[in-house]
């Protein structure tokens, strides 16, 4: 395969980033994804610092928030050689307080079908196509697929999130409970994938590297 998949640690309120990190350790995993969506300042400053302390080498890709600074990235970039961030389609703000990051970020598309007439990715690295969102947004005929589509045949991919997704409703699923939950991924094209792929679930990190298996045998 030409895309590698990594487990992540995510940081929905009702599941604890400690405990992904404790299995982290357990597992003796030495490289992780990081996704900080959920959490304010503080509470990143003591996931920041349980990293460093951590047995993690190697952060390929992390999920940044609107009020990110440019410390965070630098403790990314320096610390774990991180070389893929995300954000949403409201990029602006955050990229002039980090412009030095720029060719390094990746923005992500929902399926809400609004897209701003000025918006460009002109400025930063690519696109990070969220598989789900991808697929919710083909299905429900939203601007999202296309914009996407036409950048992708153009420009290519830097990096994915993967999650479930749900068939009857079209919308994306964080928490996984069924592995054929994943199943629409055999419909997606190969040219929506990127070297980097984070699953952006809530299950513990033993789950998800179930699913990565699955995933793995499934694309294969």
């Amino acid at each position: 395969m030409a895309f590698e998949i990594f487990p992540t640690i995510t940081t929905c309120p009702k599941f604890s980033w400690k405990h992904k990190l404790a299995e982290v350790e357990r597992l003796g995993l030495k490289a992780v994804s990081v996704f900080p969506t959920f959490i304010k300042l503080a509470e990143r400053k003591k996931l920041y610092a349980a990293l460093d302390k951590s047995k993690i080498q190697w952060v390929p890709h992390v999920h940044v928030r609107d009020e990110f600074e440019p410390w965070e990235f630098e403790f990314f970039w320096k610390r774990f050689k991180t070389r893929y961030f995300n954000h949403h389609e409201n990029y602006p703000e955050l990229l002039k307080r980090c412009w030095k990051y720029r060719h390094n970020l990746y923005i992500e598309f929902n399926y809400d079908n609004i897209l701003t007439p000025e918006f460009t990715l002109k400025p930063v690295a690519g696109i990070c196509i969220d598989f789900s969102h991808l697929w919710a947004s083909k299905n429900r005929y939203t601007a999202e697929y296309s914009k996407q589509e036409a950048f992708v045949d153009k420009h290519g991919v830097g990096c994915n999130h993967l999650n479930g997704y749900a068939r009857q409703q079209k919308h994306d699923i964080h928490y996984i409970t069924d592995k054929h939950q994943l199943d629409y991924l055999r419909e997606v094209p190969r040219k929506f994938f990127g070297k980097i792929v984070s699953l952006e679930m809530n299950n513990s990190i033993t789950k998800q590297l179930e699913y990565k298996r699955y995933i793995e045998k499934m694309l294969k």
